[in-house]
């Protein structure tokens, strides 16, 4: 069997903007391996191991010294995962103590023909 099995609907993941590192690796792995619909706003593309440097004088600087790619080759760092189905939240929706990115990503569970995994759409 060359991909593991996956439940038939394939998987829709809420993404929102504020993800990074560890949440990417798994968006990576799901893209990989299943046919997930992200839903939201681009990761924000910050992943790889980090490695954390003194210089003289007391001096600390951090950096990630890892190149992470999507399984295809595109590049991930400071690009992030871009969703399938964009969504931000609005003013209005924020005002009204809505959830407009768990609304949408609701909505398109609800959908009878998800978008496949190539096709992005706003």
């Amino acid at each position: 069997m060359d991909r593991p099995l996956e439940p038939p609907w394939g998987t829709r993941l809420p993404r929102p903007a504020r993800a990074i590192s560890q949440a990417e690796h798994t968006g990576l792995m799901l893209e990989a391996t299943t046919d997930t619909v992200f839903v939201g706003s681009p990761t924000s593309g910050t992943n790889g191991d980090i490695t954390r440097a003194l210089l003289p004088g007391g001096v600390v600087f951090t950096f990630t010294g890892q190149a992470v790619l999507h399984g295809d080759g595109r590049q991930l760092q400071k690009k992030g995962l871009e969703p399938h189905v964009k969504v931000r939240p609005t003013l209005a929706g924020l005002q009204a103590g809505r959830d407009e990115l768990l609304e949408r990503a609701l909505q398109v569970l609800r959908e009878e023909t998800a978008p496949k995994a190539a096709t992005r759409k706003e």
